[in-house]
């Protein structure tokens, strides 16, 4: 009988020491945590510093979650369609949202009060993006390729402004300093145009041999990577737009994400073939395969604080990736960057 009795104590322990690391124990290679959102897919990842928060577009709604517990804090619903696009203002008080719904939204992050929808755009709203003070924000969609630029004035006033381009323009906005927008012409295909302030206006034409789905600029306003339905990214300098720093090749499927790590030695990628990727900037060599999602990848970002960029304040250690299975994994890079990154330098030096 005590033979019995100590018998069920161990597999009650086994059984309890299971629920609470078994998650842990099942986690992929170079993975810290594991969210499983409980719907999907995952179509946008924003990360704040200054709140220490992740925000997690899936499906309908957006997810707000403790960036370092990974606990859940607040689920922010309203869009009555997919939630395309996500970012926190500077100070991480707010969040703005774009959704298929052809609304952009308003988010108090704290509380999750919906501050305001705005319904002008007539097209999927497929980017947001906040000025540096945060007092300014813009909207970018289909529609004739307009952004809207939105700003919140005494006594909460709002205004916005429309600010239509050639009609045969995809508009994608990107920060720098709160004021780039970089464009991909949906009437030529392989070709991207990015306007910087104090900089110019530059025009490549990439070497892709599809359509160029995925765009991001990296804050210094020189270095642009672009991402093809043909499986390759070519990552651009203004210093020569003739032809690409370097053509990554290695994944199998479509690229669907990138995003640059504060220090620009690294950039992540993901793909339809339901892996990320990490290229070392400083080479063009893919340095690290991660594998663990079962569908494709919507989203990877580095969990880093963007507009930290310009002085260096943040140091990437992680990213993290959403995928249309529903979860986001945060992998741990910080070892990866340290051995292979010992001797690298970073772009645009």
């Amino acid at each position: 009988m005590k033979m019995t009795k100590l018998a069920s104590s161990i597999l009650l322990l086994t059984v309890a020491v299971f629920l609470t690391n078994g998650f842990a124990e099942d986690l992929p290679v170079n993975a810290i945590a594991r969210i499983d959102v409980g719907e999907g897919p995952i179509n946008a990842i924003a990360y704040s510093r200054s709140a220490n928060r992740i925000a997690v577009a899936a499906a309908n709604s957006i997810h707000i979650y403790d960036a370092n517990t990974y606990k859940e804090l607040i689920v922010l619903v309203g869009h009555t369609d997919l939630v395309s696009t996500v970012a926190f203002s500077p100070n991480g008080k707010r969040l703005a949202s774009g959704s298929l719904d052809l609304t952009m939204r308003l988010w108090n992050t704290s509380t999750g009060k919906l501050i305001r929808t705005r319904e002008e755009h007539t097209a999927p709203v497929n980017s947001v993006a906040f000025s540096a003070n945060g007092k300014r924000f813009w909207s970018a969609s289909r529609e004739n390729n307009t952004i809207r630029s939105w700003h919140v004035g005494d006594g909460g006033r709002w205004s916005s402004k429309s600010s239509p381009r050639e009609v045969d323009l995809i508009t994608i906005v990107c920060s720098y300093r709160g004021r780039v927008k970089a464009r991909v012409l949906s009437g030529v295909p392989q070709q991207c145009l990015v306007e910087v302030p104090r900089l110019g206006t530059w025009r490549i034409t990439t070497g892709h041999e599809d359509l160029v789905n995925v765009l991001r600029l990296y804050p210094d306003g020189k270095t642009l990577a672009t991402g093809s339905i043909d499986r390759t990214i070519e990552v651009w300098n203004k210093a020569d737009t003739d032809k690409p720093l370097y053509t990554l090749i290695g994944h199998t499927e479509g690229i669907t994400a990138i995003d640059f790590s504060v220090d620009a030695k690294l950039l992540a990628s993901g793909s339809s073939d339901k892996m990320v990727r990490l290229w070392d900037l400083a080479t063009g060599q893919s340095v690290q395969i991660l594998i663990g999602h079962t569908g494709e990848i919507g989203a990877v970002t580095f969990l880093e604080d963007k507009a930290l960029a310009e002085i260096a304040l943040a140091k990437g250690k992680a990213v993290a990736s959403g995928s249309a299975d529903g979860t986001v994994i945060i992998w741990d890079i910080g070892k990866i960057a340290s051995a292979t990154l010992l001797t690298s330098s970073s772009l645009g030096k």
